[in-house]
C-alpha cells in the first residue's frame, strides 16, 4: 500500500476543500460522506483484486475515524479548521 494516501488524510483533504466555499460545520459533514464514498468505492476496487489484506486495513482505519468522529465529532473537527486556517 505504501504511498496510499490515509483515510485521515484524504477526509482532510475533502473537508479542506468543501471549507473553500462552506461554513465548517457543512464542510465537515460533507467530506465525512463523501469519505465514506470514497472508501466503498476503494474496498470494491481490492475486493475485485481479491485483496483482503487492503480491505482490513481501510476497515481498521475507518473504523479508528469513525470512532474519533462519533466520540468526540467536535474535536477532529476543531483540528481541521485548525490546520486549514494554518493554511489559508
Amino acid at each position: 500500500m505504501g504511498d496510499r494516501e490515509t483515510l485521515i488524510q484524504r477526509f482532510k483533504r475533502y473537508y479542506e476543500d468543501n471549507r473553500v466555499t462552506a461554513g465548517v460545520d457543512s464542510s465537515f459533514d460533507d467530506a465525512y460522506e463523501a469519505l465514506t464514498y470514497s472508501i466503498i468505492d476503494e474496498v470494491g476496487n481490492c475486493a475485485e483484486r481479491e485483496d483482503l489484506h487492503s480491505i482490513r486495513s481501510i476497515v481498521r482505519e475507518f473504523d479508528e475515524i469513525r470512532s474519533s468522529v462519533h466520540g468526540s465529532n467536535d474535536s477532529v473537527k476543531e483540528r481541521f479548521e485548525a490546520e486549514y486556517r494554518k493554511l489559508h
